[in-house]
């Protein structure tokens, strides 16, 4: 990807253009949201927040680890790291933090992740994004009836 805002990513996109679009939205979230980005084995990504008393105000620590499955193809790291983020943003939003309903969360993390990247012109198609965000939803909805 020679500009990423030149480009939408998504599964149509080469090889190469989606690697480049996820390294950097790995630099992104890891400078400035000091978040550090892991590879697990599995096709699961999730957002290990740091603990609020292990904060320190001073200090740039990383803020959570965000674990991305290694099994996923390349536009769905791309996507999970997305909301991946979009968790951390609901996290440090001093409004939002304490809500802590299960819906609501993950709704946010999937407009907030979206929105941040895409302010920083990393930009995901939306018809894929939303395919794989009410996939997900869909999920904890069936888990909460």
């Amino acid at each position: 990807m020679k500009n990423s805002s030149e480009a939408t990513l998504s599964s149509q996109s080469s090889s190469e253009d989606l690697e480049t679009g996820f390294n950097q939205m790995m630099e992104l979230a890891e400078d400035e949201l000091w978040i550090r980005i892991e590879f697990i084995h599995g096709s699961n990504s999730f957002w290990v927040p740091t603990p609020q008393e292990e904060l320190d105000e001073d200090a740039y620590e990383d803020f959570g680890i965000i674990e991305i499955g290694d099994d996923q193809s390349m536009i769905n790291k791309i996507i999970s790291l997305c909301h991946e983020v979009g968790h951390s943003l609901h996290r440090k939003n001093k409004n939002f933090c304490d809500v802590d309903h299960t819906i609501f969360s993950e709704s946010i993390a999937w407009f907030l992740g979206y929105n941040w990247f895409h302010e920083r012109n990393i930009v995901i198609d939306m018809a894929e994004y939303q395919t794989f965000m009410e996939q997900a939803l869909k999920l904890y909805i069936m888990e909460f009836k």
